[in-house]
């Protein structure tokens, strides 16, 4: 059916997200000055830096936080976020080297290892990111990060009881986390247990009435199981949140086109005695 393969397209991905790598934007709160560097002119481009950042200009805050190290190369946070702009430039094994750097100066700081695993699930080195983010998971076993990258890992190597224990963990430590419950219904969805798949999408839902993606896949299930009453419900749910979006009204009206050309159901003939 040609609804349904436009539909079911939004659950073709074959790991469940997970979060970016971090930078650490509570730097300036953090750092105690350190006489014998000029520790002031390394906040400078390191705040300089941040602001970039926010700005996506990656490149350009990677310059700045080379120049705070080239002032003071004691402060693990400007390597870690070194390693964040490499890793948004694509530049993995960059960023790994980065953090690398990081550890020697902080060993105990879970962002470290957090951004290590992510970069090296960006270069598909599934096996190699479980240490580094099962370290992390040590240093701070409620660190929602730390649990949906694992998960991601887990989900990535055909694992995916693992990937939902992490999930389980995840959600335990912030209940009201609709990517959570997000990527436990894409997961879920992958393994084939819809039903399962199709109570996570509801609570994201609930946490997040407009995300749009969670109504779309929750429509897809249940067109995919022949129930294409429900998908329409969801998306009328789903129009009455985001009224202006046509993406919406135009599955919508394909469904309810298809619903319209389906056979009449009729009732089983009775036997005349």
């Amino acid at each position: 059916m040609r609804v349904f393969v436009f539909l079911a397209s939004l659950l073709s991905v074959a790991a469940i997200s997970r979060p970016p790598a971090q930078v650490d934007p509570g730097l300036l709160q953090h750092l105690r000055p350190v006489q014998q560097r000029d520790t002031t002119r390394a906040l400078a481009h390191q705040s300089r830096g941040l602001t970039l950042v926010s700005e996506s200009k990656f490149e350009a805050a990677l310059d700045q936080f080379r120049r705070s190290t080239a002032y003071d190369p004691t402060l693990a946070p400007t390597y870690i976020n070194m390693a964040y702009c490499l890793d948004r430039l694509g530049r993995f094994e960059e960023a790994i080297a980065e953090l690398k750097a990081a550890e020697k100066l902080d060993p105990t700081n879970v962002m470290i290892f957090i951004n290590w695993g992510n970069s090296l699930l960006n270069l598909k080195r599934y096996q190699d990111a479980l240490e580094p983010l099962n370290k992390a998971a040590e240093l701070d076993s409620a660190n929602v990060l730390a649990r949906l990258n694992l998960a991601a890992v887990y989900s990535n190597l055909n694992r995916p009881k693992d990937a939902i224990t992490e999930l389980e963990k995840a959600a335990d430590a912030a209940p009201k986390n609709p990517q959570i419950f997000f990527n436990w219904a894409m997961l879920l969805s992958n393994t084939g247990d819809v039903g399962a798949a199709l109570e996570k999408y509801q609570r994201v839902i609930e946490l997040d009435p407009k995300n749009l993606s969670a109504y779309y896949n929750r429509a897809a299930l249940f067109e995919k199981t022949g129930q294409l009453d429900k998908a329409i419900a969801v998306l009328q749910e789903a129009i009455k949140v985001l009224p202006d979006n046509a993406t919406l009204k135009e599955i919508l009206q394909k469904l309810e086109t298809v619903q319209r050309q389906q056979p009449m159901q009729l009732p089983p003939p009775t036997l005349n005695r």
